[in-house]
């Protein structure tokens, strides 16, 4: 199956990064191997949803709407949603547009209605906390203050939510080798299927121009994928009360081959390097930061940070079984002595694999198991060591309008994760249980008293059910899970043992509906 068989019956349809289309695609895979130019190491909306053939001259349609509901039973809960932050309560993102497309051109509006109710909840008041600085809002996640800062608020404001994001929209021009335009989508880097580490949609969508080929370049090692952006990342506004530094810049660049020995087998890396700004007219001039260096910048009228990622997909069609990693660090080895010495300094890395096998009735069994690991390693007894997606030189971090750019777990945290679905036809049904330890570096660093840290590690234990349905309509997708936070935000007032501990036990449904097969 391919995204353009997938979307044959509804060309109407817009296929997002994390899209059952996607799921589907991504699992036949384990089946019938990688056809060429379908790696999907590298996607964003606009370059998996097929544009019309090249005989067909102009073309205007709308784009069928789709449909996201997440409810939250006591805390936010919010994962790889794009534009839409999941509160506590009901929050509902709902994509509408239409597409006006030729050959070499295509314009693409999808804004996105942003419906939440981002209800009230309220933590316990006994438990250890220095004081907000000044100038920060009430809302801030008041654990991020010192060295290593972070827009990252524990709660949207204390009203409903109600905007029209710009969502998925992308005009572009492009050639036979590349194009080149404007978005505001969504782009997913690398082969995490939970997490991404430089670019996923767990966070709304930012301005941007891209340039990136149009299709696989042929070259005597394999099919060549490129992609380079600039754009503005926005300050949320429940960070700080400072209105001049609202603005940032990001530019992003990745590569990925899909090797001509073994067409299911590809690489890829990946760089971001993320600036203040003074404003938006400044953007467009950063194009090549991407090759800049960062690490004299910190007195500079311009501050600037950032990191990169390998990675690798491998997927053994005559086994049913796909392995991929991402391996990425804050900082570049100043030696191969160093590197040596201290490989896993501050690092991060993604581990997964899939298996799909025969089971009864003309079923399939499917198998999934991802780790991702953001925390501190023990170099960082050695002198100060960044916290992923924090930083020194650009206070906001690795953000955009308070949500976290790449891995959904954020700073400082890691997951594991476990999942087993039935296939057969239209449907899947399955179950999964997971982990996330957030925000250990927090817990390591902060400078908690004795009875405050021990035995306050902030820990999720989650399970839940899933499933999804396609029909004449479209595709109906659901999952339940039901959370247990621990500790919740190192809401342990007792120490050892836990008799003054926080737990929050919460329930989280989220229901889409995508048209089309």
């Amino acid at each position: 199956m391919s995204i353009d068989s997938a979307q044959a019956s509804s060309r109407s349809a817009l296929v997002l990064v994390t899209s059952e289309t996607v799921d589907r695609l991504r699992t036949s895979q384990l089946v019938t191997g990688v056809a060429k130019g379908e790696s999907l190491l590298l996607r964003s909306a606009s370059t998996l949803t097929p544009g019309p053939p090249a005989a067909a001259g102009w073309r205007a349609s709308p784009i069928s709407p789709q449909f996201l509901a997440v409810v939250n039973s006591a805390i936010p809960f919010s994962q790889n949603y794009g534009s839409l932050w999941a509160g506590k309560g009901l929050s509902t993102r709902t994509l509408v547009g239409l597409r006006l497309e030729s050959a070499r051109v295509r314009l693409i509006l999808a804004p996105e209605i942003i419906l939440s109710a981002n209800s009230d909840w309220v933590l316990r008041h006994d438990f250890f906390v220095l004081p907000l600085p000044p100038d920060r809002s009430p809302y801030d996640f008041p654990f991020y203050v010192g060295a290593f800062t972070i827009d990252q608020p524990m709660r949207f404001g204390n009203k409903a939510i109600h905007r029209i994001d710009p969502g998925e929209t992308t005009a572009m021009l492009s050639s036979n080798r590349f194009a080149f335009g404007f978005s505001n989508e969504n782009e997913w880097w690398g082969p995490g299927i939970r997490n991404a580490i430089v670019l996923s949609n767990n966070a709304p969508g930012f301005p941007h121009l891209f340039l990136r080929t149009a299709r696989p370049l042929s070259t005597r090692l394999g099919d060549v994928e490129i992609r380079w952006l600039v754009g503005g990342l926005t300050e949320s506004s429940y960070f700080d009360t400072v209105t001049t530094n609202n603005v940032r810049s990001l530019a992003s660049v990745a590569a990925t081959i899909q090797t001509r020995w073994d067409q299911n087998l590809s690489f890829g890396f990946a760089r971001s390097v993320y600036a203040t700004s003074s404003g938006w007219s400044q953007i467009p001039w950063r194009w090549f930061d991407v090759f800049a260096r960062t690490s004299g910048t910190a007195n500079a009228s311009v501050r600037k940070d950032h990191f990169y990622s390998l990675f690798a997909r491998w997927v053994f069609p005559s086994e049913g079984v796909e392995l991929y990693s991402e391996w990425a660090r804050l900082l570049v080895p100043t030696s191969l002595r160093a590197f040596l010495v201290a490989p896993n300094h501050t690092q991060g890395y993604t581990l997964g694999l899939q298996w799909r096998g025969p089971s009864w009735r003309d079923g399939n069994f499917r198998l999934q198991g991802e780790i991702t690991q953001l925390e501190q390693s023990a170099t960082f007894r050695d002198g100060p060591d960044p916290s992923w997606y924090t930083s020194t030189r650009v206070i906001q971090g690795y953000t955009n309008r308070g949500e976290m750019l790449g891995a959904s777990i954020g700073p400082g945290a890691s997951t594991q994760f476990l999942a087993m679905d039935y296939l057969k036809g239209d449907w899947r049904l399955g179950t999964f249980a997971g982990r996330i330890r957030w925000n250990e570096d927090v817990h390591n660093n902060y400078g908690f008293p004795a009875y405050a840290s021990l035995c306050s590690y902030d820990v999720s234990i989650y399970s839940g059910l899933r499933g999804a349905k396609r029909g004449a309509f479209g595709t109906v997708t659901a999952d339940l899970t039901i959370q247990d936070r621990l500790n919740a935000f190192f809401q342990n007032a007792g120490g050892c043992p836990l008799d003054r501990r926080l737990d929050i036990h919460n329930g989280t449904l989220s229901i889409s509906f995508s048209p089309g097969r």
